[in-house]
């Protein structure tokens, strides 16, 4: 009788230990996520939004920016109304999206 509760015990374990690695192996995958790049995507789709993109310091287009995979991003910078250069917003942009990639 203590020999089946023992292997219960350890079956249990065992399942805890693989179901928590397998979060664990979840939640690591959604950091590499950027919420900044999503939310300027995002913003960039609605019909008031007229936004220009950067990749490198180089003009680029929406559909680049979206195929940059996350682990290659190293930073975001987004500039919002006032905030975006005075060349640009005197032709009616509102967003900027700076992408810096680790290559």
């Amino acid at each position: 009788m203590k020999l089946q509760n023992l292997r219960q015990l350890a079956t249990a374990i065992l399942i805890f230990g693989i179901s928590v690695t397998a979060h664990a192996q979840q939640s690591e995958v959604q950091t590499e996520r950027n919420s900044l790049l999503e939310a300027a995507l995002k913003r960039s789709e609605e019909p008031t939004s007229k936004s220009v993109f950067f990749i490198n310091k180089t003009q680029s287009d929406i559909e680049t920016v979206k195929n940059i995979p996350s682990k290659n991003v190293k930073s975001v910078k987004v500039l919002i109304g006032d905030n975006v250069k005075k060349k640009f917003r005197e032709k009616g942009i509102n967003q900027l999206v700076m992408v810096t990639t680790k290559d």
